[in-house]
């Protein structure tokens, strides 16, 4: 059982719960002011990821009903990543692919492509529909951080590290199997954006009785959200794990709310 008072990002017993929600509770660290909420998922432990259901007709039509809008945002990322790298012959992991789009896009541009996804409904939804084989061991595997260190051109985690359990072993996980000389690109929301921001000004001004933002933005469900970093935290870690940041996407007036990060590894 992980005692939450011991921060998820700095490590010190410095974490209290803070913000009391319907489903979970958002804790606060006093010592680097990160927030997480109190729950971990459980993790496959077979090679072939979790145990979810087969892909039936209704989740098919879910998923392919997200693609348009995910695949908007999903090829700006592509056109972000071109401005840096080419992707003919490189070797590509990404981490979180979910229903495999942007590995297919990877492919198509030339790319060896390796994708991870926990979720088995997502993992069949890209092989039926992208014909991409992804693989269920998460970063943390032996699979990974022993065959594949140091493998990697491009590391991408689009919308991930908000989501895993402890994203800075997520990021030392990817640091590890990134090439000297690599690429790793990331966005994930951002929390010292307005909105959130707002949230808590209401849940202090109503005695938690109106949280706002924060009910949606955490969940205790499988692979919800459960924390969010500021953009100083974030860089503070990623450059800690040993990447060099060479461009900074982010403003708290975005629209998105997103940090996003291109990174590089000496």
């Amino acid at each position: 059982m992980y005692d939450f008072s011991r921060c998820k990002l700095c490590a010190t017993n410095a974490a209290s719960p803070t913000y009391k929600l319907k489903k979970t509770t958002v804790y606060a660290c006093a010592a680097c002011g990160f927030h997480f909420i109190d729950h971990l998922d459980t993790m496959p432990s077979g090679t072939s990821g979790d145990a979810s259901p087969a892909l039936d007709q209704k989740a098919w039509d879910y998923i392919e009903g997200k693609l348009p809008a995910n695949g908007n945002q999903l090829r700006q990322n592509l056109l972000l990543v071109k401005r840096h790298l080419s992707l003919s012959g490189t070797h590509c992991l990404d981490i979180g692919a979910g229903a495999g789009l942007f590995a297919h896009l990877l492919a198509e541009a030339g790319a060896s492509v390796h994708g991870i996804e926990p979720q088995g409904v997502f993992r069949e939804f890209a092989q039926r529909k992208f014909g991409i084989e992804l693989n269920g061991e998460t970063i943390d595997a032996r699979h990974w951080q022993e065959g594949f260190a140091g493998y990697f051109d491009l590391v991408t985690l689009w919308d991930v590290l908000e989501h895993v359990n402890f994203p800075a072993e997520t990021l030392r996980n990817a640091y590890n199997v990134t090439k000297p000389g690599g690429w790793l690109f990331l966005d994930t929301p951002r929390r010292d954006a307005l909105f959130y921001r707002i949230g808590e000004w209401s849940y202090r001004a109503s005695g938690g009785t109106n949280p706002l933002f924060l009910e949606s933005l955490y969940s205790p469900l499988p692979f919800r959200h459960k924390q969010m970093f500021t953009l100083r935290q974030l860089l503070q870690l990623v450059e800690t794990i040993g990447f060099s940041v060479v461009r900074v996407h982010s403003s708290p007036f975005r629209p998105q709310n997103k940090i996003v990060l291109v990174c590089r590894k000496p």
